[in-house]
């Protein structure tokens, strides 16, 4: 663990907890998202400013949380191709273990045509291969493919930290030690985190948005199916995401 990862948790150990019962009242699944890529030095100097104006998630006695997901597409890699080739109406289906509190959700995130993020999802006993004997009835009816049909492609491992501010309706979190993997194969972005600041609609009241505009981190269209999909599957089209690419290398390398 770096010193400036050490500093992030030291601070946010120091903070007000919140825990999952009440951070349910501010679930924002329909919401307006705004992501920021970050060195883990440039969180602590964040953190260190914020700590006063969010209470942090705790479970079972932890904090930051542990989350493992499994992402599906279909044979042709019909999602990844509409993040690629930027549509406006865009899903990404996954499982998540949210290891702490035990439980394992399958969830549909739907990106709309105004570029609202609507996240719904069912409760799952157990990990899954395939969606074929499940109900998906309830998915969002904008989904062209054949759930039934879909497949796992890639996985992700991370500790998410999620604050609360109930004043400003915002949530956010903040995800570190990133790793990905598929069919053997893996990749980590070590010293990275990414920021998601979820709002009812963006606004620069929000101290953690304040703080990333002082040190001039700029909003950035990233998503870990599409960066994990472009590093571990290279036969797939991805000069979208090669500029994005290099810059998280040039954050790692310092």
């Amino acid at each position: 663990m770096t010193d400036f990862l050490q500093q992030v948790l030291c601070t946010a150990e120091q903070m007000p907890a919140i825990s999952l019962a009440e951070i349910k009242t501010l679930a924002l699944l329909d919401r307006l998202d705004v992501k920021f890529v970050l060195h883990a030095r440039q969180l602590a100097q964040i953190m260190a400013r914020i700590h006063d104006h969010y209470r942090v998630l705790e479970i079972n006695g932890v904090r930051p949380g542990q989350y493992y997901t499994t992402y599906f597409d279909t044979p042709d890699f019909a999602m990844y191709h509409a993040h690629h080739n930027g549509l406006r109406v865009r899903h990404k289906v996954r499982w998540r273990w949210y290891i702490d509190s035990q439980l394992i959700f399958l969830e549909v995130k739907e990106k709309t045509n105004r570029e609202r993020t609507i996240k719904s999802r069912i409760t799952l006993p157990a990990p899954i291969e395939h969606l074929r004997d499940l109900d998906t009835s309830w998915m969002p009816a904008s989904i062209t493919f054949d759930p039934r049909k879909l497949r796992p492609v890639v996985w992700n491992r991370f500790r998410r930290m999620t604050l609360a501010d109930f004043e400003r309706q915002e949530r956010i979190t903040i995800d570190l030690g990133l790793e990905f993997g598929c069919n053997g194969w893996m990749e980590a972005l070590p010293g990275l985190a990414i920021v998601e600041i979820k709002q009812r609609k963006f606004s620069l009241d929000s101290p953690m948005a304040r703080e990333l505009h002082r040190l001039q981190i700029h909003p950035e269209h990233i998503s870990k199916f599409c960066i994990s999909m472009a590093m571990l599957h290279p036969e797939l089209k991805q000069n979208r995401f090669k500029p994005l690419l290099r810059r998280l290398r040039a954050l790692i390398e310092g």
